[in-house]
């Protein structure tokens, strides 16, 4: 009896120790998975010196660490703190693109403005939610995942994950989101330093816009994202009605000068999203994302207005008569090659100033 009640009793301790074994061995396993992955991050996203070949590796990886709906990454804009959607991943995604998230405002900036990392599983009972980008979108974000991309005591952004396609987002989920974002972060720095560093040579020295190579990288790399998601691009090419008599009655400092000043106007008259570069002389041209044709003639016609009724005296000294011809194509209606679009507009432009300058038309076989 004793030795049927000896077996008996040792029983349960031999279940113990094999679910202990179980679940030491699921850790160590889960713990070099997690080591495997970091390796990976720490190899591959280094050795990328781009931050749109940084950012594509991020959302990429994202979706294959936790199997969701949807994804996005917001980045903060360093002038004033506003978060913005750099990156999502989506059918619904291409709005996204006009929302400024002010620091602290939703889940996303309070993530941004803390620090700390959020996991919402019921979205409805939220109050820091924000149902903005639901709203523009037809998108039903159910349950988020919100992790900060933050290197040292920067906050670069927030990566957010939404709707996880089976059950409950998990502290594993969050473990591992995050465990892949820290040297993510540290990558995505290092490429917008680089970037910065890049682009001096890629910024207009009179004005400060961006010059012509810049714009053709630019132009390309918004294309790409409208033939993605599905959204128009409108190029804007202008030239300045009159400058030539500036400069003849008033030399080329005041020519100088008044081209600081449409520099200028111009940026003032745009979306931060917008893109404004010089292109050469007293030409500039404009990148406008997610723009048709009707909404890139309002735009021109306002930036013509500006230019035409600015006082330009407090600024320059001296009274001015100026104006400007617009050209404008959009892609993909005009074209889907960089070059061809600007060359578009460009011919638009002409159009203009054969028929009496200071207006404003949209590129057609007519006026090639």
């Amino acid at each position: 009896m004793r030795k049927s009640g000896a077996r008996s009793s040792s029983r349960p301790a031999i279940d113990a120790g094999a679910d202990a074994t179980s679940d030491l061995g699921e850790q160590l396993q889960r713990k070099s998975e997690h080591l495997r992955l970091l390796a990976e991050v720490v190899r591959t996203a280094n050795s990328l010196l781009e931050p749109d070949a940084v950012i594509g590796y991020i959302m990429d990886r994202v979706q294959q660490l936790v199997k969701a709906e949807a994804w996005s990454l917001l980045l903060v804009d360093e002038s004033d703190g506003h978060l913005y959607f750099r990156e999502a991943l989506g059918n619904k995604a291409g709005p996204l693109k006009e929302i400024r998230i002010p620091p602290g405002q939703g889940i996303a900036g309070a993530v941004a403005t803390t620090g700390s990392p959020m996991v919402v599983n019921d979205t409805g009972a939220c109050p820091q939610f924000n149902p903005e980008p639901d709203r523009l979108t037809s998108f039903k974000t159910r349950s988020l995942l919100a992790a900060p991309l933050k290197h040292q005591d920067r906050i670069l952004g927030v990566v957010e994950i939404l709707n996880k396609s089976e059950g409950d987002f998990t502290e594993a989920d969050l473990e591992t989101v995050q465990l892949f974002l820290e040297p993510a972060a540290i990558a995505l720095r290092n490429a917008q330093l680089f970037e910065r560093t890049q682009q001096l040579t890629l910024v207009d020295d009179l004005t400060q816009l961006y010059n012509s190579r810049y714009l053709f990288q630019a132009l390309a790399h918004e294309m790409g994202m409208g033939r993605r998601y599905g959204f128009p691009v409108a190029v804007l090419f202008l030239d300045l009605d009159g400058f030539k008599l500036v400069n003849d009655l008033n030399g080329h400092l005041v020519g100088s000068a008044t081209l600081k000043v449409v520099a200028a106007i111009l940026k003032a008259g745009v979306r931060s999203v917008d893109i404004v570069a010089r292109y050469g002389g007293d030409e500039f041209t404009l990148i406008l994302p997610n723009t048709g044709a009707e909404g890139a003639l309002v735009v021109a016609e306002r930036l013509r207005s500006d230019i035409e009724t600015f006082n330009y005296v407090p600024r320059l000294g001296v009274a001015i008569k100026l104006s400007a011809s617009f050209g404008v194509a959009v892609f993909p209606d005009h074209g889907d090659d960089p070059q061809a679009l600007i060359q578009k507009a460009d011919k638009a432009m002409y159009a203009v100033k054969a028929a009496g300058k200071n207006a404003v038309a949209v590129f057609s076989e007519e006026s090639a």
